[in-house]
């Protein structure tokens, strides 16, 4: 999921995906602000990332970089749609990633002809940023909280957002003055605003645990097709029902002896859902259960639509016991869900496990249909389950934004091994990259010992999550190396 290349007119039924940087040395003191901003952003349904940095590798101007979405993203993403400059010195705007249809919002200084020509069709706002801090404050990082009361305007925060960040932020006075000065004096150019709620287009924020409580509920919902209606009609009446039948059937199990994995078993002890925890302890967990199926959610709706397809699983006698993985990296986010993608999730539209899933057959027994994107005859095929989906999707539309041949497998199942799905795959790219969500090599290991390919590997650094660019920048994907044919080096760092 890419960022926009331009800030669009505000539609009810259209996803947003915003990247905002705040440049110079004043954003340092943002950061111990940012808490009541990013609360005031979920009031709207947003996902938000932070991250920091420097520009020019370490070197340069501190970066506070925001990526805000309307649904799960699992990267900070490439490009850039809103600058704030906070410095006074003449900004270097091409190293800022501004594209066609970015917004800057600046305090150009009265010399101007010190300040290069701004990019092509940049929207620029011209805010007195030193002269709205020096009302209230002598210090010079209070211009980063009114430049954030600017940009609290132009994203289109709600009355009630804004008395959130009113009344936590530290520098309140500095935020609303910033926000005054938007609304008098700044209009608009086509700005994308984050839609809200009464727009329509409903959505839900679910925590994992809810996920998955919902999840087993609605796979025990005698209400049929009256329950989608009721979903789709009133979601809040529905979440309130469901969770009330969860409460009744869902058990939590604990084990001394992986006291890591938390575990939800449901009603007749058949299908579980796992958050956190390794294969070896989840394999251990499923007690031994004959024909052991374990399946890897990649979001929150994905983790309450495999619940649904793995109780159809068990009552179609294609599985003997199934556990739905939830990994890590998911279980301390909450994430906005479309109404839309949460009806498909529990009518299990895209997948139905009674009439064989795929129509494929591996030792007996059908498999969950993985996913494929991208190009037939890639140069690079990339394999990822779960949570990493996300960022090989920004990496693929990265490299195809640069004219280059990829592709990218998505299986859902990660036991029994779905091999000859991974080996068709294989087939069709000229190198496999398997990218790993964890610091180990779980799933590159099993597909060298089950699969005649050999891929290379990524895996995240310790502490840090991978994104696009890693991949892009990791892989040389500009270089064509065929891997089918011989060993290529671990790339992981």
């Amino acid at each position: 999921m890419a960022p926009f290349s331009a800030w669009l007119p505000a539609r009810p039924n259209q996803d947003f995906d915003l990247t905002v940087k705040i440049v110079g040395r004043s954003a340092s003191g943002l950061i111990d602000e940012l808490a009541p901003i990013v609360q005031a952003l979920t009031l709207h349904g947003c996902q938000v990332m932070v991250q920091t940095g420097r520009l020019n590798g370490g070197s340069g101007h501190l970066v506070l970089r925001l990526r805000i979405a309307s649904r799960p993203f699992y990267s900070m993403g490439h490009g850039c749609d809103v600058v704030v400059y906070l410095d006074q010195d003449p900004p270097e705007f091409g190293r800022f990633g501004l594209q066609s249809g970015s917004v800057l919002v600046w305090d150009p200084s009265e010399q101007l002809r010190l300040h290069p020509q701004l990019p092509d069709g940049i929207i620029a706002y011209p805010v007195p940023l030193r002269e709205l801090n020096a009302q209230y404050s002598q210090d010079t990082w209070g211009k980063g909280v009114v430049a954030m009361g600017v940009l609290a305007y132009l994203l289109g925060f709600s009355e009630e957002a804004r008395r959130v960040c009113l009344k936590s932020l530290s520098a309140s006075r500095l935020f609303d003055s910033g926000y005054q000065f938007a609304s008098r004096s700044l209009v608009k150019h086509d700005i994308y605003s984050l839609p809200l709620a009464a727009r329509g287009d409903a959505r839900i924020v679910l925590s994992p645990e809810k996920s998955v409580k919902l999840g087993f509920a609605a796979s025990h919902c005698q209400s049929g097709t009256d329950c989608v209606s009721e979903l789709e009609r009133s979601p809040t009446q529905w979440i309130a029902r469901h969770l009330a039948m969860a409460d009744k059937m869902v058990s939590v199990l604990h084990s001394e002896q992986f006291p890591d994995v938390q575990a939800y078993r449901g009603p007749h002890g058949k299908v579980f859902a796992f958050l956190r925890g390794d294969e070896a302890s989840i394999l251990s967990s499923l007690n031994g259960g004959a024909d052991p199926r374990i399946l890897v959610a990649a979001d929150a709706a994905d983790a309450l639509r495999l619940l649904v397809v793995g109780h159809r699983l068990i009552e179609a006698n294609r599985a003997g016991v199934v556990g739905v993985v939830v990994e890590e990296t998911l279980t301390a986010r909450l994430e906005s869900v479309g109404v839309g993608a949460l009806a498909a999730a529990v009518s299990g539209e895209k997948a139905d496990a009674a009439d064989g899933i795929d129509g494929a057959e591996e030792d007996g027994t059908s498999t969950m249909r993985a996913e494929r994107e991208g190009e037939d005859d890639a140069e690079v095929g990339f394999i990822a389950w779960g949570a990493t989906q996300g960022v090989v999707r920004d990496a693929l539309m990265l490299c195809r934004n640069l004219g280059m041949s990829v592709a990218a497998l998505y299986p859902k199942q990660m036991v029994p091994l779905p091999v000859a799905q991974l080996e068709s795959f294989a087939g069709t790219v000229k190198r496999v990259v398997v990218v790993e969500s964890g610091l180990t090599r779980t799933h590159a290991d099993r597909i060298e010992g089950a699969c005649s390919f050999r891929p290379s590997v990524v895996i995240p650094k310790k502490g840090t999550a991978l994104t696009a660019m890693d991949l892009f920048m990791r892989e040389d994907l500009g270089a064509t190396r065929d891997n089918r044919s011989k060993g290529v080096q671990d790339e992981s760092a």
